[in-house]
């Protein structure tokens, strides 16, 4: 027990050897270590490994892994006590400082504002929120005035415990202590809360808080400034963050880079073009920090879809300085981004190198041409013709590109947009003045191209007739299907019926669609051909809705037309048949012993 204090100069030097315990506690050494030795020499895994495995042998290996991963064990262990301690003794030091103060420090004692001011600082220093919040009522009821740095150090002290309510009850004990609501005074309270309400995910009472200063006319400080730009783009309200992150550098608070890490790790997710090339060039240029694969490939990603090429060109710069390979995936970003942004020469160019380094060579990487190229159906021919003076100005120093899959590509939008007639001439024009073969996925192109082209059956016989006799092509299941429903939205549909026969002589089978357009086609002019081409999709194991289905019943006749509004039996449903029985079925609709699918 401590001895009565015979004045407050007494109760001040009782105080004071807590005090310096208390500051003690903030350097702690652990009690662990020796003196002389520091935890590195006791804990150099990298040394004893080597001793162990050089030279080495699989029985020397694993006994390193069980040194080093014992060595780890053991330094977490040490780190976990350190803690403990640290945490007793200042729990220890609290203990004391409650006992002193409900004892000694009574506010009908009237103490002195020098013991007040001495156990304030002990509370702060041992961490105790509560105690500090005590003495700060205390000092008012003894008609103390504490200043605006101690309610700032009571105030930090509960921000970094992330005690919300503690802040508020600062606060108040501002308030009722008659301190002036002016800025000055209440600058800390903001800045602290807006940093706690960050710290503890409260997103809505962040902004509010950002919001209240700034009607104050206050500005936050950086931490506060981050934490309120963290939650925003946490919740993916990345335009507010950076509203709120260009105000503050107007107010020349400066960032380190986990601020932009935050806003890239968002824009990444939620593919906000202005807000990743923010971060990215804060990061890269400035910051020099490395960012992950999946975050690169992600501003790639944007890149793409907005034609910013720049930045698709720079995350490749920066990946070619870092130890993650680029592939094809990765070129075909800049590629897109240059379609997009109709740069169409240099996106050949870029064209021509992947395919000098293996990449781009399949029709998928020349999708992005095709939609770039039918955004704007009224200049589809213009940006066609373009795109291929391009091509033969770049071909001159890239032979590889003057091949099929990229006229396939410049074809494909001509017919995609309705330009069928123009896209069946360049198809004769640009393969035989350049030379290059047609294959099967061109004559496709063309054939879908009249299938939107409300069946336009002269372009496709014409095609067909090509493919045929000049190319000497094998027609494929696709190539039967495009025509047979060509075919159904004539006048007179029997040729559907005649590929209709040569699928089956060629051992195929017809599609879902391809079917379901044959009965609707019948169906409308009452064609019992309808019915047989529902039994078999049946037997072929497709499922029948209800809308096909209804095309199979029998036509009411006037005694049934009389029984009521009875609703028809609904047959809707997937027969599932074992190989050999679906086998079987096939052979009857195909009329041959040997088929295939």
């Amino acid at each position: 027990m401590f001895p009565a204090a015979a004045s407050p100069t007494a109760t001040a030097a009782q105080l004071m050897p807590l005090l310096r315990h208390g500051r003690q506690t903030r350097a702690y050494a652990s009690p662990l270590v020796d003196e002389g030795s520091s935890l590195e020499d006791e804990l150099d895994i990298p040394k004893r490994v080597h001793q162990i495995v050089n030279p080495s042998s699989y029985s020397k290996i694993n006994l390193a892994r069980d040194v080093s991963q014992s060595a780890r064990l053991e330094k977490q262990d040490i780190g976990e006590q350190t803690e403990g301690a640290i945490k007793m003794e200042k729990d220890l030091v609290i203990l004391k400082l409650d006992d002193l103060f409900n004892r000694e420090l009574k506010p009908s004692d009237k103490p002195a504002e020098a013991d007040l001011v001495a156990i304030l600082e002990g509370y702060h220093i041992a961490g105790g929120t509560s105690g500090c919040l005590a003495v700060l009522r205390t000092m008012r009821e003894c008609a103390i005035t504490p200043s605006r740095s101690q309610y700032a150090m009571v105030l930090t002290l509960a921000c970094n415990k992330r005690m919300v309510n503690m802040i508020y009850s600062v606060a108040e004990e501002m308030r009722l202590s008659g301190l002036e609501d002016t800025n000055e005074n209440y600058e800390s309270f903001f800045n602290m809360l807006l940093v706690c309400l960050g710290k503890t995910n409260q997103v809505e009472m962040v902004y509010s808080v950002y919001v209240e200063m700034r009607e104050r006319g206050l500005v936050p400080r950086q931490q506060g400034a981050h934490e309120t730009i963290a939650r925003l783009v946490w919740i993916g309200d990345i335009d507010t963050a950076l509203h709120i992150l260009q105000e503050s550098i107007d107010s020349a608070i400066t960032f380190d880079w986990r601020t932009y890490m935050d806003i890239l790790a968002s824009a990444s997710f939620y593919m906000h073009h202005k807000a990743y090339k923010l971060a990215y060039d804060q990061l890269i240029t400035v910051f020099g920090v490395h960012i992950t694969k999946g975050e690169y490939d992600a501003g790639l990603s944007i890149a793409s879809k907005t034609g910013d090429y720049k930045l698709a060109t720079s995350i490749l710069e920066t990946l070619g300085r870092t130890k993650y390979p680029i592939r094809g995936r990765e070129y075909e970003a800049l590629f897109d981004a240059l379609l997009v942004c109709e740069r169409w020469g240099t996106a050949f160019r870029v064209l021509g190198n992947m395919r000098k380094t293996g990449y781009g060579k399949t029709a998928s990487t020349l999708r992005t041409l095709v939609r770039a190229l039918t955004t704007k159906p009224e200049k589809i021919e213009q940006f066609v013709s373009e795109a291929y003076e391009e091509l033969l100005t770049a071909s001159k120093w890239m032979p590889e590109l003057l091949d099929t899959v990229t006229l396939n590509a410049l074809v494909k939008a001509l017919a995609q947009s309705v330009h069928v007639e123009a896209a069946f001439e360049k198809l004769t024009e640009w393969f035989d003045t350049h030379s290059v073969k047609r294959d099967i996925e061109t004559y496709v192109a063309i054939l879908a191209g009249c299938l939107n082209n409300k069946g336009d059956l002269r372009i496709a016989e014409m095609a067909l007739s090509m493919m045929l006799d000049v190319d000497q092509l094998e027609p494929t299941k696709e190539i039967y299907e495009l025509m047979i429903r060509i075919s159904l939205k004539q006048f007179n549909y029997e040729d559907a019926f005649v590929y209709l026969d040569s699928m089956k002589a060629q051992k195929m089978a017809p599609e879902w669609p391809t079917y379901a357009s044959i009965v609707r086609r019948c169906a409308s002019v009452r064609d019992p051909r309808a019915k047989v081409a529902l039994e078999e999709m049946r037997k072929l194991g497709y499922v029948i809705p209800a809308s096909l289905e209804r095309y199979a019943l029998p036509e009411r006749t006037s005694a049934s037309a009389n029984s009521g509004n009875r609703r028809p039996p609904m047959h809707g449903r997937s027969y599932e048949k074992s190989n050999s029985n679906q086998a079987a079925t096939l052979k009857d609709i195909l009329g041959t012993d040997a088929f295939r699918i």
